[in-house]
């Protein structure tokens, strides 16, 4: 080996092994003196000392050598804070280019205390690289771009991973805003009879909906409060570590760039993010899914309302104010439940993401959920402007800088601001009184009695009795004291 050689084979080892150390040293907490870092490390502190002097020199000469290495920020909470406000600003068509960046950096890192902090070109180029984010030039018309966008995605980066999973491991998650409470805004009335208009009812939730290529939904439900009933990246990433945490294989999940939705690293997730501003056009949910999940949840809404309504029980307004977050959530999981694995798998397709021939691509359009649900008739244009009500309510909070700042930092400090509930936990009316062992008692006998006087079909008396045995056993017996067996008569 010639002495040039010898030159380069020890630089590449060097430069090596520089990168690892600064790597390793990046990951240690911010405020890790130089003699526990070295401890650490493994090697003399006066060895790291004069690497970190040099860091900026040895870093340009392997920057120069273009070894592109992704590796943590040593100012993480900066770089977290910059990619969710550029992840903001992308979704609003905001342009940005490399100064604003460094200014913007800055900017945050101040808010948060950071006061030595200060983003050099090398910074804002690791950063880049870390959250693979590239240079393009603008084109005139958003509609043009975001199509341009969506299929050069689906045609060059979309195929690799299609390939490294199979189709029942690639996952869709998507949130709607749905107003719970929403009623028609019109009714049908006498010619000459008053229509009394109910105000709009605008409680609402956010609903995140998960679904595979092979049309399989994600059942489980996990309910999350929060002041503005928006999904943050707490909210996210609790979800999706306790979700991670059960399985034993890789899947892909394919998720849109909302600022809910930060980018990080999960044992057998890989989060697969598509190109902002082309959800409407190849994210599978997008394509119907989700219209289908709320048709099914208004039908039900709309059929429950009638049922009461010929109870006796009061208006339309009156029963829907009275819903509670349970029952909404009930409501979502049923609607959930009966949204069809051909119209997932049609949407999957639709979107681009699922190779289709030119003859499948011709029985793709996705026909309208039947409004006609147990004979109850309404027309389809008042169906479908109560379906489209909260159609583009927001499902996660624009931020100002102060308000990046602050969620970084409270969850670097605290760990999560969200409080999570079992289901049974869910909100109850003030006034709902626990239901007592003699009233499940009374229930049961009552359907067993409606079975047999409608004929309805023996078959459903195990399951009955299966159920009544459960809930008696569930609700506690109310304890006696001693003194009631000899109370005076």
């Amino acid at each position: 080996m010639s002495g040039t050689e010898q030159t380069a084979v020890f630089s590449a080892f060097f430069a090596a092994y520089c990168d690892q150390v600064f790597a390793d040293y990046d990951k240690l907490p911010e405020k890790t003196n130089q003699r526990l870092a070295a401890q650490q490390l493994g090697i003399p502190q006066s060895t790291l000392n004069k690497l970190l002097k040099s860091r900026n020199e040895i870093s340009n000469c392997t920057e120069s050598q273009n070894r592109k290495r992704k590796r943590e920020s040593k100012s993480k909470a900066t770089d977290e804070a910059l990619f969710m406000w550029f992840k903001q600003a992308s979704a609003m068509n905001a342009p940005i280019n490399r100064s604003i960046l460094m200014t913007k950096a800055n900017d945050l890192a101040k808010k948060m205390g950071k006061i030595n902090f200060n983003a050099t070109d090398g910074w804002l180029t690791r950063w880049k690289d870390r959250h693979d984010i590239v240079y393009k030039k603008l084109h005139g018309e958003k509609q043009d771009a975001d199509a341009s966008g969506a299929d050069s995605w689906i045609k060059t980066t979309w195929p690799t991973d299609l390939n490294k999973y199979g189709p029942e491991n690639i996952f869709n998650l998507d949130e709607t805003g749905l107003y719970y409470r929403a009623t028609p805004d019109y009714c049908m009335v006498l010619k000459n009879a008053p229509a009394s208009a109910g105000k709009k009812n605008k409680a609402r939730i956010t609903v995140a909906l998960t679904c595979n290529m092979t049309g399989v939904k994600n059942l489980p439900v996990d309910y999350f409060s929060t002041i503005n009933a928006w999904m943050t990246s707490f909210i996210f990433e609790s979800y999706l570590r306790k979700w991670d945490s059960t399985l034993d294989y890789k899947i892909a999940l394919i998720l849109d760039n909302c600022t809910a939705h930060p980018n990080f690293s999960l044992k057998n997730f890989e989060l697969v993010f598509i190109p902002p501003n082309t959800t409407s056009l190849i994210q599978p949910l997008d394509q119907g899914i989700i219209k289908a999940f709320k048709t099914f949840y208004r039908s039900d809404m709309r059929r429950q309302i009638i049922d009461a309504i010929d109870d006796g029980q009061g208006n339309g307004n009156d029963i829907a104010t009275n819903m509670t977050v349970l029952q909404a959530i009930h409501m979502s999981h049923n609607a959930w439940m009966k949204v069809t694995t051909s119209c997932i798998v049609n949407c999957f397709k639709k979107s681009g993401m699922v190779p289709i021939t030119t003859n499948e691509a011709l029985a793709l359009d996705l026909p309208d959920v039947p409004v006609n649900i147990s004979g109850l008739q309404i027309d389809k244009e008042t169906f479908n402007e109560w379906l489209d009500v909260d159609k583009d309510l927001e499902v996660f909070q624009v931020m100002n800088d102060d308000e990046i700042a602050a969620e970084i930092v409270s969850h670097k400090e605290q760990g999560n601001d969200v409080e999570v509930h079992d289901e049974d936990e869910v909100e109850y009316a003030e006034d709902r009184v626990p239901v007592t062992r003699s009233e499940v008692f009374n229930a049961i006998n009552t359907l067993r009695r409606a079975i047999e006087e409608h004929d309805i079909g023996t078959n459903y008396f195990d399951t009955l009795n299966n159920l009544g045995h459960i809930m008696m056993v569930s609700i506690p017996k109310k304890q006696g004291q001693i003194t009631d067996f000899f109370k005076s008569t």
